[in-house]
């Protein structure tokens, strides 16, 4: 009788231990706070450029740039690096980037410049505002000056580090 007492005592303690530690685990969970600022990288990139593709051989790639300097670039068609890659720019250079947007006034660029010819290149250039909120602009034709001239600068400024990259392999 004893025997059967002690089984029947180890059987409902086993039982009810993992559901105690299960509890204390969930209840420990919730009250944990993880107050954590989120770094540049974290939030995104700070400058997204994109050139997309045309009847021809226009290159075709992907770059978001990071605050701290980070590029991951995606080079798809008629460029001298094809695939994914990771670059590293002086984060000065990133800071010039986005001060000429600011000098260019590229919050006030409309989001599309569009001609309806579909085998026109697009260039996309995507930035993260001050207040967070991104500004994406699509220009393909009719594109105001100051607009190409901010636009022209990027591709200049992208097209030779891609150059450049590609001469290292």
């Amino acid at each position: 009788m004893r025997s059967i007492s002690l089984l029947l005592l180890l059987s409902i303690f086993s039982f009810s231990v993992p559901a105690c530690a299960q509890k204390a685990t969930v209840q420990k969970t919730k009250t944990k706070k993880v107050s954590k600022k989120a770094t540049p990288t974290e939030a995104g990139p700070v400058l997204t450029y994109e050139r997309t593709p045309c009847f021809g051989t226009c290159p075709v790639y992907t770059m978001q740039v990071y605050a701290d300097g980070r590029v991951a670039y995606e080079g798809r068609h008629h460029v001298p690096l094809i695939g994914r890659k990771e670059f590293k720019l002086p984060a000065a250079a990133v800071a010039d980037m986005l001060r000429q947007a600011k000098e260019a006034h590229f919050e006030t660029f409309q989001e599309q410049y569009k001609s309806g010819v579909t085998d026109m290149p697009s260039t996309i250039v995507a930035i993260r505002q001050p207040d967070g909120t991104v500004k994406k602009v699509t220009a393909e034709s009719a594109v105001p000056e100051n607009v190409q001239t901010y636009f022209t600068y990027l591709t200049t400024q992208f097209d030779q580090l891609v150059q450049a990259k590609g001469l290292e392999k």
